[in-house]
């Protein structure tokens, strides 16, 4: 009768050493793969943020935002700012630009990246405004453009190049890209476009309350008056 041979220690550790090293081996491309993924992927992140240009404004913290459905201005879906002239239609246009006159302390001031004036009755205080009532101004110009006979004063043609201007460039600087569709109408038997859709917006209210409490009197400063500032010497 046979006996039972054990296996010595080194027949055991062969096949022992020999999945080792295959493990070790694999783990390390593994290893090496996930880090190679992870360089990469931070790499692209970092890139993105690099070619990302940054400009400060003093309302950046205030901004959020919400989801806008558009109306056609259409039949019965017209807006109170695209009705026929009135005293209502030109209050409700002159509330959506009127706290464009605010003013930011001079640590504020000295991040912006351009330079503004300051205020003449405030000391340590600067004038700005938020582009978009500018550009909201500017729109409320051309709307009145096109009711010459309601006894809106006449702006030179120039003012109205400039505006027509201020408004193109804001449109391409936001370009938006919400889908603007095509449906069919049973009742006017064509597929037609839809532009009254769904947009992400910037809370426009909440930007105009931030500006509200940033108001000042312009009529209260001279502009041809020089004021005294530091703030180049403080941004050097």
């Amino acid at each position: 009768m046979a006996k039972y041979m054990p296996l010595d220690n080194g027949a055991r550790r062969q096949p022992l050493s020999r999945a080792l090293k295959v493990f070790c081996v694999l783990s390390a491309i593994m290893n090496f793969a996930s880090l190679w993924l992870l360089t990469t992927t931070r790499h692209s992140v970092c890139t993105t943020v690099q070619d990302t240009p940054y400009l400060y404004s003093p309302a950046e913290n205030v901004v959020t935002h919400r989801i806008v459905k558009f109306s056609r201005g259409l039949a019965d879906d017209i807006p109170i700012y695209e009705r026929r002239p009135s005293p209502a239609v030109d209050a409700a246009w002159h509330k959506l630009y009127s706290v464009a006159e605010t003013r930011i302390t001079k640590s504020e001031a000295l991040k912006m990246p351009n330079r503004t004036w300051p205020l003449q009755r405030e000391p340590g205080h600067y004038m700005f405004a938020l582009d978009v009532f500018h550009q909201l101004h500017c729109l409320d110009v051309l709307r009145k453009q096109v009711h010459p006979g309601y006894n809106y004063t006449r702006i030179p043609i120039s003012h109205v190049r400039h505006c027509i201007g201020a408004i193109r460039q804001a449109l391409m600087c936001s370009a938006d890209i919400s889908t603007v569709v095509w449906q069919w109408s049973e009742e006017r038997q064509l597929a037609e476009q839809r532009d009254d859709i769904v947009h992400v917006c910037r809370d426009f209210e909440r930007i105009r309350e931030w500006a509200s409490r940033h108001t000042f009197v312009a009529q209260q400063s001279d502009f041809h008056v020089y004021v005294d500032d530091d703030l180049d010497v403080l941004s050097m």
